[in-house]
């Protein structure tokens, strides 16, 4: 999204967190070329963006990791057996208070790397070696292990094989529902592939760059080094702040150029992408024409999201393709599309992925067998919850959650918001599979 004119963005609410420095710190006279000051995660506003960029991916896996365990523990306590629709065997059961303690450990280690990361030689050093980070995690989840890890590791399985199979699924049978639903989380964090095309657009970008690495974000034990038109050699010695003529960074030149690119809006699509050809594989192998045009109707429900990823490609090359459209026509489009694509989503998630709205059910809107009983309010709560999560996204046109907020921590609050969204519609998904399965009460349930 657009800033607003003279705000600042998440700089000033990131620097918060960060320990302060003086103003006026003594200045060297480099042959009045260059000055000491200030380390750049108090001064260059590109940067901090560029660094949270690259970190959110791994908050928001964990935040999934902790939806989780909340799922599991919700179908213990209400003995929804998840393991059998989900086809998970009892070696490979995880319990809630081991996710919490994974989810929990990945929050810490994204914290400690986060600030150890601070005494980096540099933005790109710090780019490159999160992103090989995600590479080995994700790696981690397909190394074979020695036997005795292996078998502690169990629980990685599942996942490790439904994520192989969302990629390259099995076209001679129908699509298991585990892989059908991570697939579907997937798609609650296409932002994820679109911050990680980001970031690796920019570390290359700044690799290939003939020009030496910004020199706002050039680090020399904590200071920052930037170049400058003209010095006042003699207020520097006295220790005065210098007046800077001219800052010179490319972090913001690479991030706008990076965010123009086909690249980033390509990888948010790859989720949504994967997702509709597992319904045709489905509709392939659907046991009628009922169930096949079903598919058939899913599959474009997926699709519908491609026009908002392609707006809001046009929206940022605005006066590229056609002198006819405006910024302004795109983006009328952009919203256009994302309201197509929330109402449909939301109308189907309420009757085939939930299963409601069926007639003659003894609560309104609801269905006959209901297996969260007793908790007040849970299934109308739970659809109001979708119903904003699916909406949130309007909030990009407020001007009052976009000044308060800035444009970047309004969109990690929105995409955090549609993970915590995803991990309660799992409640209610899971359960309606379960029905549907006959297995709604559980004869051989595992203790969580």
């Amino acid at each position: 999204g657009q800033q607003p004119p003279g705000w600042h963005g998440p700089a000033l609410w990131m620097n918060s967190f960060l320990p302060s420095w003086t103003s006026d710190l003594p200045s060297m006279n480099m042959a009045d070329s260059v000055v000491y000051g200030p380390p750049a995660w108090t001064l260059d506003h590109d940067a901090l963006e560029v660094i949270w960029t690259v970190f959110r991916p791994g908050y928001l896996v964990a935040i999934f990791v902790l939806g989780w365990a909340m799922n599991v523990a919700v179908f213990g306590q209400f003995k929804v057996d998840y393991c059998t629709v989900l086809g998970i065997a009892k070696d490979e059961v995880v319990s809630p208070g081991r996710l919490i303690v994974v989810a929990l450990s990945l929050l810490v280690a994204f914290g400690a790397c986060r600030f150890a990361l601070l005494d980096a030689p540099s933005v790109l050093a710090i780019l490159w070696s999160m992103l090989a980070a995600y590479a080995i995690g994700l790696f981690g989840l397909f190394i074979h292990l020695p036997s005795a890890l292996d078998q502690r590791f169990r629980c990685r399985i599942p996942i490790a094989r439904a994520l192989w199979r969302s990629v390259c699924p099995d076209t001679s049978r129908e699509i298991p529902f585990v892989e059908v639903l991570v697939a579907d989380g997937l798609t609650s964090l296409s932002k994820v592939f679109f911050d990680l095309a980001v970031c690796t657009c920019v570390a290359s970008s700044s690799l290939l760059d003939n020009s030496p690495e910004p020199l706002s974000s050039q680090l020399l034990h904590g200071f920052e080094i930037y170049s400058v038109v003209a010095l006042n050699s003699t207020a520097a010695i006295a220790g005065a702040r210098p007046v800077v003529g001219v800052k010179h960074t490319l972090w913001g030149e690479h991030l706008t150029e990076c965010r123009r690119s086909a690249f980033p809006y390509f990888a948010w699509s790859i989720p949504f992408l994967l997702r509709a050809r597992q319904c045709t594989i489905a509709a392939r192998h659907a046991p009628d024409s009922l169930a096949r045009d079903l598919q058939r109707v899913n599959f474009l429900k997926y699709l519908t999201a491609l026009p908002v990823i392609a707006f809001a490609f046009c929206y940022v090359r605005a006066g590229e393709f056609s002198q006819m459209l405006e910024k302004e026509d795109f983006e009328f489009m952009w919203a256009l599309a994302a309201v197509l694509n929330s109402m449909f989503s939301f109308l189907w998630d309420l009757v085939m992925d939930w299963g409601l709205l069926q007639p003659g059910a003894d609560a309104f809107g609801l269905r006959q067998v209901l297996l969260f009983k007793g908790v007040f309010g849970f299934y109308h709560v739970l659809i109001l919850q979708n119903l904003i999560g699916r909406t949130l996204w309007s909030l990009r046109w407020s001007p009052q959650a976009t000044l308060t907020l800035g444009a970047f921590l309004l969109g990690t609050l929105q995409q955090s918001a549609e993970v915590f969204r995803r991990c309660l519609w799992n409640l209610l998904r899971v359960e309606w599979e379960c029905i549907k399965k006959g297995v709604h009460r559980v004869e051989k349930h595992f203790p969580v």
